[in-house]
């Protein structure tokens, strides 16, 4: 395991290219914060792969890990991880095949993923931890937990189930297609007002850390890209749907107290089928976000921090 300062970002050079910007003043205002939720990297062998992660907040805190989704990364928690480094240290990996973890063809059924978190908890050393997982890394974390809830003192599965909504699931395979299909951006100030939209009111360094993590260099076109395995596809195709009974019959083993979250305008994860998780956990409760889509951590983040905070100290 190596834990320290930040990496030299993979993208600094790319960025530069693009960046007439002056460097900001040192000292400036909420440059205490900005550098604290810069977090720390890690790098563990997991299973012959390379993984990275991100941890923010003191590592004598309770751990709390973050699963991302399809196609994000570590760097996709930090606005969240602010809302829990006062009483948590908040762990985000990179799941295989995203951000810098090692690319895995072939390798991108749920229990994959599921045996890297295990090998992730055990090379950390946690003996028990809080996990929450959004999008794919909920169906992630539904495998992991039906073997080891004993180590989970609490679960939150936000936004998706077993089995996604059809109009969901035609969406995620549509967007990952054209993912990969598409051109990225030209220059950084398309990446920029691209991440700006996603991130209303965030800083300048905050948007930079988020396309430093997402981004890298196509050299064919010269455009950024968004950086993931374009085999990634795969968690989303046949296998995904052959794992449907297995997640679904997962469920009645997971007896850690479970949250499930749906966001009111999802279109991945139906009422019907988050009422119908809730029935089969031995120990959960449903709370919807108002006014937000599957991206619940981007379009509520408040909403979605309290309900998880609230949760997570019961």
């Amino acid at each position: 395991m190596q834990l320290g300062e930040p990496p030299p970002l993979p993208l600094a050079a790319t960025l530069a290219r693009f960046d007439n910007r002056q460097p900001p003043p040192e000292n400036g205002p909420g440059e205490e914060h900005d550098c604290m939720m810069t977090g720390e990297h890690g790098y563990l062998t997991i299973h012959g792969l390379r993984h990275h992660y991100i941890r923010w907040g003191d590592v004598s805190n309770d751990p709390v890990v973050f699963l991302h989704g399809l196609m994000n990364n570590a760097r996709y928690w930090e606005h969240i991880a602010e809302h829990f480094i006062d009483k948590w240290s908040v762990y985000a990996p990179d799941l295989r095949g995203h951000g810098e973890s090692e690319h895995a063809p072939g390798g991108y059924l749920v229990w994959a993923f599921a045996m890297d978190l295990r090998g992730f908890v055990e090379e950390m050393d946690f003996e028990a931890f809080d996990l929450v997982a959004h999008s794919i890394g909920s169906r992630v974390a539904m495998s992991y937990a039906r073997d080891h809830s004993h180590r989970l003192k609490h679960l939150v599965l936000a936004d998706m189930g077993p089995q996604m909504a059809d109009q969901g699931a035609r969406g995620i395979r549509r967007t990952t297609g054209d993912a990969q299909k598409a051109p990225g951006f030209a220059t950084k100030a398309e990446a920029l007002e691209y991440y700006a939209g996603l991130y209303p009111g965030r800083p300048v360094e905050f948007l930079d850390r988020q396309m430093a993590a997402s981004l890298i260099l196509d050299e064919a076109t010269g455009n950024l890209v968004f950086r993931f395995d374009p085999s990634i596809h795969q968690a989303t195709g046949r296998g995904a749907i052959a794992e449907i009974p297995y997640l679904w019959e997962s469920l009645e083993h997971i007896t850690c107290p479970t949250l499930v979250v749906r966001a009111e305008k999802s279109k991945v994860l139906s009422r019907e089928i988050a009422e119908q998780m809730v029935e089969r956990l031995p120990n959960a409760r449903l709370v919807e976000i108002p006014e937000a889509g599957h991206q619940v951590p981007l379009h509520q983040p408040e909403a979605f921090s309290a309900a998880i905070r609230q949760f997570l100290q019961e």
